[in-house]
């Protein structure tokens, strides 16, 4: 498949997952943030990998399961507001995007907030 319209339907997909999600989260938790940080759609449009950044990560565990339980509502969502651009409605997976608690850890070493693992040895 063409890599640009991959990327346009990966951005598609975002957008109206985001979306989803924010409505979800508002309705579901309390003082929960949930974004999708990037969706990744597989060639033959079977799969989408969604990673999703939770604030605060305190329990996203029991947030991503919970989500996860609701996988079968957001695809019928999805296949409702994308119809008319996709034949097939791929089939969602959702993961937590790990990428921001590792940067925010490693600016914390930086600022020497918290002990640096190289200069200790």
């Amino acid at each position: 498949m063409d890599q640009i319209r991959l990327k346009r339907i990966e951005s598609l997909l975002c957008e109206d997952l985001s979306e989803m999600l924010r409505r979800w989260a508002k309705e579901n938790t309390r003082g929960v943030l949930l974004s999708i940080s990037s969706v990744r759609v597989t060639p033959d449009l079977s799969i989408a990998r969604v990673n999703m950044s939770i604030f605060p990560p305190d329990d996203k565990e029991s947030i991503l399961a919970a989500v996860k339980e609701q996988t079968s509502y957001f695809r019928g969502q999805l296949g409702e507001k994308v119809r008319h651009q996709l034949r097939k409605i791929p089939e969602v997976i959702f993961y937590i995007d790990e990428g921001y608690q590792h940067m925010e850890e490693i600016e914390k070493c930086l600022r020497g907030e918290v002990d640096n693992p190289i200069r200790d040895k």
